[in-house]
This record gives C-alpha cells, sequence and structure tokens, in this order.
C-alpha cells in the first residue's frame, strides 16, 4: 500500500512544474551562494595581502631598529590567505554535491561547469598561488 502512494507521490512530483520550478529555484539561489562566497574570499585574500605586506614593511622598520622580536613578519596574512583559499575549496565542494542532487532530483543532466563553479575554481587556483608567492622569498 505504502509503495503504490510513493509511486503516485513520485509520478506527480515529475509532472508537477511547481516541483521542477522549486528545484531550479534553489539552484538558482545555491548559485548566489556560491558567488557571495568567491566575493566573501577575495575579501579575504586581499586582506591577507594588505597584512602581510604591511606587516613586512612594519617588520623592516623593527629590524632596523632593532626592536624585532622575530625574524619572519607575515604570518598573519599567510595564515588568512590559507584560510580563504581552504574556504573557497570547501565551498567549491559543497557546491558540486549539492548542484548534482538538485540536477537528480530534476531528472536531467545538468553541466557542473556553469560560470559560478569556473570562477571559484578559478579563484582557489589564485588562492593557491598567492600562498606559494607568499612563502617562496
Amino acid at each position: 500500500m505504502k509503495d503504490k502512494q510513493q509511486i503516485n507521490e513520485q509520478i506527480t512530483h515529475d509532472d508537477d512544474p511547481r516541483f521542477k520550478l522549486a528545484v531550479e529555484g534553489t539552484m538558482l539561489a545555491m548559485e548566489r551562494t556560491q558567488l557571495a562566497w568567491i566575493r566573501t574570499v577575495m575579501a579575504f585574500m586581499t586582506a591577507g595581502i594588505a597584512i602581510d605586506r604591511g606587516f613586512a614593511a612594519l617588520h623592516e622598520a623593527r629590524l632596523i631598529s632593532g626592536d624585532a622580536w622575530v625574524n619572519n613578519g607575515h604570518l598573519a596574512g599567510l595564515v588568512m590567505t590559507i584560510s580563504a583559499t581552504l574556504l573557497m575549496a570547501m565551498t567549491n565542494m559543497f557546491y558540486i554535491k549539492r548542484m548534482r542532487e538538485l540536477s537528480s532530483m530534476q531528472g536531467e543532466k545538468r553541466k557542473l561547469f556553469d560560470p559560478a563553479f569556473i570562477l571559484s575554481f578559478l579563484i582557489t587556483l589564485i588562492g593557491i598561488l598567492l600562498v606559494y608567492f607568499m612563502l617562496v622569498p
């Protein structure tokens, strides 16, 4: 008896345009959220670079005056840039997983290489390059 009800519900979900619109709306909301994450991560990376360069200038001035406590002054900027890069990688994985689930709900193969994913992947690569160039003297 329950199997018949589940089959009937499945048929009504497949034929119901409201269900497809709800899934499409959720997909668009996920894309907007991914773009907001991209904006946030870019701000963190920019702040990390600014902190790194600012602390480097301060550190050089302290080295000249003899007041420096450590030999390297860019740990805060490096940590911020690494954190932003890891955050972008995690949101990429969540975005891909959730979009696949929503595509399967809709019953169609959706291309995963949409603009939001491509942009977030590029930002992740830029973050990795930034961390590399911040570590290399």
